[in-house]
């Protein structure tokens, strides 16, 4: 059993993928958030758990945030992968969504650019970037931001963002506080 863990619940894929990585360059141990229980997790010292962003939250996140009291003197690692590009208001956004203050203030927290894939996408999800895409295009195009204008450029298409070197700083986290 290695001493760090890589929990993750991916959607379309593309957190599957860094989590993937992750425990590749650390020789981690990986689970499904729904494969592991919390006694399981109390026995390793560096968790990291990566969630597809939804709508804001953090898929599967929900297993550290209610076990916080029992991992708050873990490593704690939380990365969220999203289509959106990386920009600290949209940092800031996630966190105060998803963390405690607590929480904020004792977990490494990273968003990395994941990907979209209409094809893979439940019904759901493809209405709900249907109706993004619609009220984006119906904005003045002088005034869109660059999310807006990869929603625009990019809807309807599979588009991959994943980028193994966007990893490292997590991977020198672990190395280096370990």
């Amino acid at each position: 059993m290695s001493n760090a863990v890589v929990v993750y619940k991916s959607k379309y894929g593309s957190t599957e993928k860094y989590a993937k990585w992750i425990a590749e360059a650390l020789s981690a141990d990986i689970f499904k958030s729904n494969q592991i229980k919390i006694d399981k997790l109390e026995k390793y010292t560096t968790i990291i758990h990566c969630g597809g962003l939804y709508v804001g939250g953090i898929l599967g996140f929900s297993l550290i945030k209610n076990n916080y009291p029992k991992l708050h003197n873990k490593k704690l690692i939380i990365v969220a992968v999203g289509a959106t590009q990386k920009k600290e208001d949209a940092v800031e956004e996630v966190k105060n969504k998803n963390l405690t203050d607590e929480m904020k203030n004792n977990v490494h927290f990273f968003i990395l650019r994941g990907g979209l894939n209409y094809k893979k996408m439940n019904p759901l999800d493809r209405f709900l970037m249907y109706m993004m895409y619609k009220s984006i295009k119906a904005k003045d195009p002088e005034k869109l931001d660059n999310d807006s204008k990869g929603v625009l450029a990019t809807y309807g298409k599979v588009v991959d963002f994943t980028n193994k070197k966007s990893i490292e700083p997590i991977i020198d986290i672990v190395r280096t506080n370990c």
